[in-house]
């Protein structure tokens, strides 16, 4: 094994400073930035190998990181030490982006190039795929089969009887499937009006399966019932890109654009604002992948920096 990458770790204070009072009654966060506690964890891949950007990471049941990257080996598993495991899905992707493990360990996978879903067990087996390979489309066909079309799928999820929901970004809507991934509903359209989409980025789903969904191009991040009834929406939050439950109170949130990890309390309001555009330490190129362990370490995936970082 080689070392050809690095985690760069940062134990930080998450203090708050820098506050100003705006006239809207609105709080501006000045950027928190302290690397001065800093520890380097090496991450181990075979010789040759390297990432590529890092579009999703998530963690198994177990405890192994999972990297979804757009390099020569996408889909890649370590151990808690950071050493190689295995690779799953050899020749399978042309641009990764959406990465989620369920509670059983199985990865789920969305591609923006062969517009498709996949899930993987930890052998690397499929169980189930979603859209056609290299055929973006809207709508769905019934002629003796089911096959129903994607467009560059960006997320996807379940709720607690296993339904799945994908981001079907370029078709600007939600897809409902039931847990043997036929399909049930959709909702959504292109628009700014509540429960339509510019760009429907990443979807998460609470223990009591309200469905959070980070509306990129409006700035906003939406909330529906499983039947896709709106709810609420929550905005001057900056661009939402990747959204994940970090306790019962609070949800972090990656802004690629300014290169800032936000944390949102549940009433919607920013609570705290990390990091800044960049490429240094506590800085980050495109924020993109995010997930948190089971110590509530926060571990980033960037696009333009071809790194992790992870920061408490």
């Amino acid at each position: 094994m080689k070392l050809l990458a690095h985690f760069i770790i940062k134990t930080r204070h998450i203090c708050l400073f820098g506050i100003l009072f705006l006239g809207s009654g609105q709080f501006a966060y000045a950027d928190i930035v302290d690397p001065s506690r800093t520890e380097f964890v090496d991450l181990q891949l075979p010789d040759s190998w390297y990432l590529g950007e890092v579009a999703g990471l998530e963690f198994t049941p177990s405890g192994q990181l999972v990297v979804f990257n757009r390099g020569l080996h996408p889909l890649l598993v370590f151990d808690k030490q950071g050493q190689f495991e295995k690779e799953l899905g050899q020749g399978l992707f042309k641009v990764p982006h959406g990465l989620f493990v369920d509670p059983q360990g199985y990865i789920w996978t969305t591609d923006q190039e062969t517009h498709q879903v996949l899930k993987f067990d930890s052998s690397g087996k499929i169980h189930l795929i979603l859209g056609r390979k290299d055929s973006p489309g809207l709508g769905w066909f019934d002629n003796g089969y089911q096959l129903n079309l994607l467009n560059a799928p960006s997320d996807v999820a379940l709720d607690s009887e296993g339904n799945i929901y994908v981001a079907d970004g370029g078709n600007y809507r939600i897809v409902k499937y039931d847990n043997k991934g036929n399909f049930l509903t959709t909702w959504g359209n292109k628009g700014d009006a509540p429960g339509l989409f510019n760009f429907p980025h990443s979807i998460l789903i609470d223990d009591k399966d309200v469905i959070y969904v980070t509306d990129r191009q409006n700035g906003r991040i939406q909330i529906f019932d499983t039947q896709g009834a709106f709810i609420d929406e929550w905005t001057n939050i900056g661009y939402p890109y990747e959204l994940e439950q970090y306790d019962q109170n609070t949800l972090i949130l990656t802004d690629a654009r300014s290169g800032e990890i936000n944390k949102i309390g549940m009433d919607g309001k920013v609570i705290e604002r990390f990091g800044k555009w960049g490429k240094k330490e506590s800085e980050f190129g495109f924020p993109h992948g995010l997930a948190i362990d089971k110590d509530k370490i926060i571990y980033v995936g960037e696009l333009l920096n071809w790194r992790i970082q992870k920061y408490r």
